[in-house]
């Protein structure tokens, strides 16, 4: 396989004890609290978040308006998330990977500008289902903490062998 491949040439890496010592802090944060929001009411504001603003149907304006509320948890509620055994230490982070994934899907809502039946994927804004310049898959990245929205073509992965190697970096 290709990791093999790469774990046999590779040198040792160094390690980034700042960026270690980050992450620890990150992961800890939640036991060192003694009290605040647990993540079984955390993931039930990301649930009413996700359900009133990128729900079965979706509009630019409310999905821009529930990035914002996202944002909000992100830096209010989530930063007072608490654990006091292991078990909620696991599902408080958990949560906090949960909300990651729902500013993906909703960027990913927002960047996709057309209804489509393959994906039971609907806009009011766009309501011409799965016009022809749409069949593509929509790509969405952070880089330099920024996100970014790109496209690939459906079969862009055919020939394989090919593609992997013109797309893998």
């Amino acid at each position: 396989s290709r990791a093999a491949e790469y774990a046999a040439q590779a040198s040792e890496s160094v390690i980034n004890r700042e960026q270690v010592d980050r992450e620890k802090a990150r992961v800890y944060a939640p036991v060192e609290r003694r009290d605040g929001i647990n993540g079984k009411e955390l993931e039930g504001g990301i649930a009413r978040v996700m359900q009133d603003y990128c729900g079965d149907t979706k509009t630019e304006e409310l999905m821009k308006i529930g990035l914002k509320s996202l944002d909000e948890i992100r830096d209010g509620e989530a930063t007072t998330l608490f654990a006091r055994t292991p078990h909620e230490l696991m599902r408080a982070l958990e949560v906090l990977d949960i909300l990651t994934c729902a500013e993906i899907i909703t960027h990913s809502c927002l960047a996709r500008k057309a209804s489509t039946s393959w994906f039971d994927f609907h806009r009011l804004d766009f309501p011409e289902k799965d016009p022809p310049e749409w069949r593509k898959w929509v790509t969405v990245r952070l880089e330099d903490d920024q996100v970014r929205v790109g496209k690939l073509p459906l079969d862009y992965y055919a020939p394989l062998k090919e593609n992997y190697e013109k797309h893998k970096g």
